[in-house]
């Protein structure tokens, strides 16, 4: 199965949710023309969307204001909010103040002089194609334990090397060093985290991302939620079928 999107921007190359839109679209468009069911799994609920509607993302902002928005969330991120709030009390209260791209994101959207909120139509049901959205769901202790495992597991796998290896890459870009992981090894470089607290400190903020992405199940108009209770993935596979050919058309197949 071809994949796209996937492991294509070099680690110094920056993107944004507007231009995966542009790619997931065409790639997209080019499965269906050839009578292919294209599927479109995981990624954030911004992401996900991006993908399968359009958004009506605003223009980039004038590389002044990207430059202003982002030294400011860098030297004072205190200031930074403080600036946000001034300008758009709503955008500060939804953004994610612990995400430094997000805040430079939301005060440069609020610095123009003609702003549209970015992600317009996430909570929505609209879709460029016919799309069956699945919500796969696990009881609340699997999915905290699911995501200990895991953790642990790319730890032995060599996760602190390769991220090590990332942060040390000449001109890495922002968005690449957003990662889960890359924040905390900067912390124990630092000597601010130790080794031992590092699986935890990893899985809290998997977690985190987890109750997010609920969060988002749960607002969007449309999504068919599929139980794993403690299942492996591919035991729901004949569930995920059987809700497909309900579905009497050819749809998009959306995971979340």
């Amino acid at each position: 199965m071809p994949y796209h999107g996937v492991g294509d921007l070099d680690l110094t190359q920056r993107s944004t949710a507007a231009e995966f839109a542009a790619l997931a679209h065409r790639a997209i468009d080019d499965a269906l023309s050839r009578g292919a069911v294209p599927v479109v799994s995981g990624g954030t609920g911004l992401y996900l969307r991006a993908a399968v509607a359009r958004m009506g993302f605003p223009p980039a902002p004038d590389p002044g204001v990207r430059a202003w928005a982002e030294g400011l969330v860098t030297r004072d991120p205190a200031v930074a909010l403080a600036a946000l709030r001034a300008r758009d009390p709503e955008a500060a209260a939804r953004v994610d103040a612990s995400n430094p791209r997000r805040v430079a994101r939301a005060l440069e959207i609020a610095s123009d002089p003609a702003p549209r909120p970015e992600g317009a139509g996430l909570w929505t049901g609209e879709v460029r194609r016919p799309t069956l959205v699945i919500g796969l769901i696990r009881p609340r202790e699997v999915l905290d334990r699911r995501i200990a495992e895991r953790v642990l597991r790319e730890l032995d796998d060599g996760l602190v090397a390769e991220l090590e290896a990332a942060l040390d890459t000449p001109g890495v870009s922002r968005e690449a060093l957003q990662v889960i992981g890359a924040r905390e090894v900067l912390a124990l470089r630092a000597g601010e985290l130790a080794r031992s607290d590092l699986p935890e400190r990893l899985a809290a903020r998997t977690r985190r991302l987890a109750r997010k992405q609920l969060t988002w199940l749960r607002k969007t108009p449309g999504i068919v939620p599929l139980e794993l209770g403690d299942e492996p993935a591919e035991a729901a596979l004949p569930r995920l079928l059987s809700l497909w050919r309900e579905a009497g058309r050819d749809p998009v197949a959306s995971g979340g």
